[in-house]
């Protein structure tokens, strides 16, 4: 086709039928694709059904009206072959980022159409946390934001959300303590074997922090709320810029930008998404002292995938010793303790490692473990998506 800019206007209406047309076939091709995914979830319910007929012991939780243990919608590694599949298919001019999220949204779109899922976050809105549930379910899916990390931890076990999104750890500041507290509290009263909720997932979102207020300049700031985890991440950004003014911390980055809504010559560290969310001015960008600055999270369920990818992580929570693992060529990803409350000095560990439960070499790995642990349960397997 000629595209001299002389002759392109002469092509436009010959270009908008084309891309009519082309509108017209993507309809019918993205309702066909929802049709066939409905139709893997009839298939879903009706393998259920007949694993229900089976084992009658099985059936219902606690309350009698919910399957105690269903076929997960959410299914982070075929999600993952989806989105290397197209691609690999993709040949331009649309970059990769934006077929995934196309993808993203088609499959939102058809997970809506199979069941209805509802994913709780660390709220309110504008939370980096609702940011990577946002990214990983997309819209058509029904949104739950949650004051603290332990009601996540809560709504998913006892099922008043299908899903939840928590922070693990960040490059720069470490671990979410209340993360792993709150896996501690959830064990309790349990009895080995795997928990009531479980990893399926994690995710990995670059954090950029921005000052906001209601203020027109940094001098008029007189307090700055946020979450400690960012205080940290910007420390020397705020003693260069702002020494002297006192800090407040709060229970999530979005709660800071709520509260520096609403009170005169106060500011808040937050989420760019912040500013048209709580209609604050945005002072000043990326203050990260880090600019490799990241936070990877976890998505929670009620049991993670038992199918092996070939390239899984697990957490591990147990109360002694990990040597064995050397002995069945585990390599560890992250240890982490945490005090056990029974006695001081006396503590709990988590660690994660590559590989999944169902491989043979972790399978036999832990058959010893449990010979030298007091207790010892898997938190969850889940494809590894560390960045490369």
């Amino acid at each position: 086709m000629n595209t001299d800019s002389q002759s392109l206007p002469l092509h436009l209406p010959l270009l908008r039928q084309r891309i009519d047309s082309l509108d017209s076939q993507l309809i019918n091709l993205l309702n066909e694709r929802a049709q066939v995914s409905i139709n893997i979830g009839l298939a879903k319910g009706s393998a259920a059904a007949a694993a229900i007929e089976s084992d009658p012991s099985d059936v219902h939780n606690a309350n009698g009206k919910r399957p105690a243990k269903e076929e997960h919608i959410h299914q982070p590694a075929r999600e993952i072959k989806v989105y290397e599949r197209v691609k690999k298919l993709n040949a331009g001019p649309l970059k990769d980022t934006a077929i995934e999220a196309i993808y993203r949204e088609i499959m939102s779109a058809s997970i809506s159409l199979q069941r209805k899922i509802t994913v709780g976050f660390l709220g309110p809105r504008g939370s980096y946390t609702s940011q990577v549930a946002q990214a990983r379910f997309g819209d058509s899916v029904a949104y739950t934001d949650m004051p603290t990390i332990m009601d996540i931890f809560k709504a998913v076990a006892d099922k008043t959300v299908t899903y939840g999104v928590v922070p693990i750890e960040n490059s720069t500041m470490g671990n979410v303590d209340a993360t792993l507290d709150a896996f501690v509290s959830v064990l309790e009263g349990q009895k080995g074997g795997l928990a009531g909720v479980q990893i399926r997932a994690e995710d990995y979102l670059p954090i950029h922090h921005c000052l906001l207020s209601t203020c027109d300049s940094k001098s008029e700031i007189r307090k700055v709320y946020s979450h400690y985890q960012s205080i940290g991440q910007t420390a020397q950004w705020y003693e260069k810029n702002l020494k002297g003014i006192e800090r407040v911390t709060v229970s999530s980055n979005s709660t800071a930008a709520l509260l520096a809504s609403k009170e005169p010559f106060s500011a808040a560290i937050c989420s760019e998404q912040c500013a048209d969310l709580y209609s604050l001015n945005i002072l000043e960008r990326n203050i990260e002292d880090k600019k490799s600055n990241t936070t990877r999270f976890f998505i929670l369920g009620d049991a993670c995938d038992p199918v092996p990818t070939g390239n899984d992580k697990t957490l591990l929570y147990f109360t002694v010793d990990h040597r064995v693992l050397k002995r069945y060529e585990i390599n560890l990803t992250k240890i982490d303790s945490r005090p056990s409350g029974a006695m001081n000095w006396n503590y709990n560990f988590f660690i994660e490692f590559t590989g999944h439960y169902q491989d043979e070499n972790v399978k036999n790995a832990l058959k010893e473990m449990k010979a030298f642990c007091l207790m010892i349960n898997v938190l969850g397997s889940y494809p590894n998506q560390t960045p490369q």
